[in-house]
């Protein structure tokens, strides 16, 4: 084995040789912080500088534009970096298939005047359905109606990704309104399939189903495909590359975090990272268990309170790092002036802070004419201060981190919001309650460097922040309140 392999002026550490050296298809679970993307980047080092396959043969596949570029600018040399949609519509391309790409609101508009014409008997099966007691017309002005219509959008897409079939939904267990309504939803669903056959349009899910069906009639020559993420992959991507794999004798090399998948109602099947070695042969099961982000008393901590879910890949996570207090507990009677008394206390330390939220808006109950809030940016006292919601996270860090609205609340952290039995029952799920709001709250409280700030109501905090105080007790640390 090479040793003193340096990627980015970075040594590489044992682990992550195993995998520069390593020949097979590969299941690499990453945990937070564990440099991956140097990982992918000395494979790809590796295999050029070894004469193993040329930069045109490997393809790397990431989940967002944002970590594809992230990945491009880092590379030195000329490879092909996709997401699933790029990738599907460059196989379309070598296809020679024309196609227009879909407007992203255009189910939406298909979905929402589809209720607006629905037939007086349909109508009382939605009312029914949502358990309303108002007329139509009321129920069309309401956030009801758009709860109903966004339903119908998630309904379609899980449908899609998951490569189902009408059959499919014959054999579940609907009661007899939910049936009413699938036949609603399936209407609206070959209504928007047949207006977009009659202009030629491909929404991104089609995209992947068309080119996983075209890629026999292509030329591949990737040797290597590498996909980054792989925890967030759903059903129809996979079979992109099961075919691809079919026609390219590739070795694939897969990078994720199962600790860290998040997108369950947006596709993504955790099952397909845990059963990776059922699906290609001769997998090799390696381990990145040297966290460069955390210190050791918050990877601590974090494992804990994210193995509490069964489903979980056990690892022990290690860090040279030390922080005696990485979570600091910041309880408030008022948001707004503990918000801003926290961060001018870290802002006497350093300027590198980033501040999440479970909810789009959260940050508004927390800021006064002292911020300005802008493009997705906080500014406060000439500084501008990183915010996200906890999903647009992953991946980033920064030296302190606030995660706001930990409260026992029905859009606290965890969120309470109750799936509608129509979608569980199309994914039925076998984890323990909030088990995806558990993997939420681990990214957040892993994308810190240094500390992380909990802010919860006094008298009112979540069941996350019980359960982390009570961790914290059990590994022998202590608890620090900001005060």
């Amino acid at each position: 084995m090479q040793k003193n392999y340096k990627v980015c002026n970075f040594e590489l550490d044992n682990n992550q040789m195993q995998i520069i050296n390593n020949n097979q298809n590969m299941l690499i679970i990453a945990g937070a912080g564990a440099g991956k993307t140097l990982t992918i980047l000395g494979k790809i080092n590796y295999l050029i500088e070894n004469n193993l396959c040329s930069p045109q043969e490997i393809l790397i596949i990431s989940f967002t534009n944002a970590s594809v570029n992230d990945i491009k600018e880092k590379i030195k040399y000329n490879i092909n970096v996709f997401t699933f949609h790029k990738l599907a519509m460059e196989i379309l391309k070598l296809a020679n298939i024309e196609y227009s790409i879909c407007d992203d609101k255009y189910l939406k508009y298909i979905v929402e005047e589809s209720i607006k014409a629905c037939t007086i008997k349909e109508q009382k099966y939605i009312l029914n359905f949502l358990q309303l007691n108002v007329n139509f017309e009321t129920f069309l002005k309401s956030s009801n109606y758009i709860s109903f219509c966004n339903l119908i959008i998630t309904f379609i897409n899980l449908f899609k990704t998951n490569n189902f079939n009408y059959s499919n939904i014959q054999n579940i267990n609907y009661t007899n309104i939910e049936r009413k309504i699938l036949i609603i939803i399936f209407k609206i669903y070959y209504q928007y399939c047949s207006e977009k056959r009659s202009v030629q349009i491909l929404d991104f899910d089609d995209l992947i189903i068309y080119a996983t069906n075209v890629i026999k009639d292509i030329k591949c020559n990737y040797k290597y495909i590498i996909i980054d993420e792989f925890q967030d992959t759903s059903l129809i991507r996979l079979n992109l590359i099961k075919e691809l794999y079919k026609y390219t004798h590739s070795k694939i090399i897969v990078v994720g975090d199962d600790w860290q998948s998040i997108y369950r109602f947006s596709g993504c099947d955790l099952n397909i990272f845990l059963n990776f070695e059922k699906e290609f042969p001769k997998v090799k099961k390696i381990m990145l268990s040297n966290t460069y982000r955390n210190s050791i008393e918050l990877i601590t901590i974090a494992s804990e309170f994210i193995q509490k879910n069964p489903l979980q890949i056990k690892k022990q996570l290690n860090s040279t790092k030390e922080n005696k207090f990485p979570i600091i507990f910041t309880p408030y009677l008022s948001k707004v002036y503990t918000f801003k008394k926290l961060i001018d206390t870290i802002l006497k330390i350093t300027n590198d802070i980033m501040i999440l939220s479970r909810n789009n808006n959260d940050i508004f109950e927390y800021i006064d004419k002292d911020f300005k809030f802008e493009n997705n940016q906080l500014f406060y006292k000439n500084h501008i201060l990183k915010y996200f919601t906890v999903h647009r996270s992953k991946g980033l860090e920064a030296s302190h981190v606030i995660v706001l609205n930990c409260n026992n609340e029905h859009l606290g952290f965890p969120n309470k919001i109750e799936n509608s039995p129509i979608l569980n029952k199309l994914i039925p799920n076998n984890e323990i309650k909030f088990a995806e709001e558990r993997r939420l709250f681990y990214v957040a409280i892993t994308r810190c460097k240094n500390t992380t700030y909990l802010m919860y109501h006094k008298n009112n905090p979540s069941t996350f922040i019980k359960e982390l105080k009570k961790v914290i007790k059990s590994k022998s640390l202590k608890i620090k309140y900001f005060k």
